[in-house]
C-alpha cells in the first residue's frame, strides 16, 4: 500500500506542477500580448525631415505694375510629399527686421489665374488648399506694396519638417 500511496502522491505533484506550468505559460503570453500592443503605440516621435531636403527656392524675379511689387519664384522640391501647410514664410529686410509683405499667392499650370492657396503674411496663416504637395509645376509670387529688394524671403519647416531655407530678394 505504500507503493500506491507514493504514486498518488507524485501523481498530484506533477498535476500540480504541470497546472503551475501551464498557467505561468498563459499569463506570460497575455503579458507578452499586451506589450506589443502597447508597444505598437509607443514607437516614439518620428524625427523631422530637413527642409532644405525638401524645398528650396528657385529663380526669383521682381517686377512692378503700379504700386504693387510682384516677385515671383518655384519651389524646388525633393519629391518626399511636403505639402503646403507644411511651410511658413517670412521676409527680413536690412538689419534683420522682419517686414510684411501682403500675400504670397501660389499657382499652377492648371489654374495660372487662380490662386491654389495663399500664405497671408500679417496673419503667419494659409488659405485655400494647404494639403497639395508641393511640385514644380507650382509657381509662388509675393506681392507687397514696397519694395522687398535687399531682403531675403525664408521658408520654415513645420508638421514633421525642421529647419529654414532661404534665398535673397536682388
Amino acid at each position: 500500500m505504500g507503493t500506491q500511496e507514493q504514486r498518488r502522491r507524485r501523481r498530484r505533484t506533477w498535476i500540480v506542477v504541470g497546472t503551475s506550468i501551464v498557467v505561468a505559460a498563459v499569463i506570460l503570453a497575455l503579458f507578452l500580448v499586451a506589450y506589443l500592443r502597447a508597444s505598437a503605440y509607443r514607437t516614439g516621435p518620428i524625427p523631422p525631415v530637413p527642409l532644405g531636403a525638401e524645398f528650396g527656392f528657385g529663380t526669383l524675379s521682381e517686377f512692378k505694375a503700379g504700386t504693387i511689387y510682384y516677385y515671383n519664384f518655384t519651389g524646388v522640391t525633393g519629391g518626399g510629399g511636403l505639402a503646403l501647410n507644411n511651410l511658413q514664410f517670412q521676409v527680413k529686410h536690412s538689419g534683420n527686421a522682419i517686414v510684411v509683405p501682403t500675400t504670397l499667392n501660389v499657382f499652377s499650370w492648371l489654374s495660372p489665374t487662380v490662386p491654389l492657396a495663399t500664405w497671408w503674411f500679417a496673419i503667419d496663416a494659409w488659405s485655400g488648399n494647404t494639403t497639395l504637395v508641393v511640385n514644380s509645376t507650382m509657381t509662388f509670387v509675393m506681392t507687397s506694396t514696397f519694395s522687398l529688394s535687399g531682403g531675403t524671403i525664408y521658408a520654415f519647416g513645420v508638421n514633421g519638417f525642421s529647419s529654414q531655407v532661404s534665398t535673397p530678394i536682388a
